[in-house]
């Protein structure tokens, strides 16, 4: 289980990505801080909205992160399947 803290939410106050979306900022921020968690582990994050995390800034921040983006469950399950082989 992940406490909430500020500590979650520093980065949003440093990126400006997403400004007129909070929730889409609490949900990258919420990944980031989880992915920091798991520095061991894949970190993969599955999404349509491409809209949103689909950008350039964003997808940066993801990969910085060491998660990888998916915006098609398709790609994603290619992807899954390319692992086990």
């Amino acid at each position: 289980m992940i406490t909430l803290s500020t500590g979650i939410f520093q980065g949003t106050l440093n990126r400006e990505i997403f400004d007129k979306h909070i929730i889409d900022r609490v949900i990258l921020e919420c990944i980031i801080f989880h992915a920091g968690l798991h520095t061991n582990e894949n970190k993969l994050f599955l999404s349509a909205n491409s809209k949103e995390f689909g950008k350039r800034e964003v997808i940066e921040v993801l990969r910085d992160s060491g998660i990888q983006y998916f915006n098609k469950t398709q790609n994603f399950l290619g992807w899954l399947q390319y692992q086990s082989n």
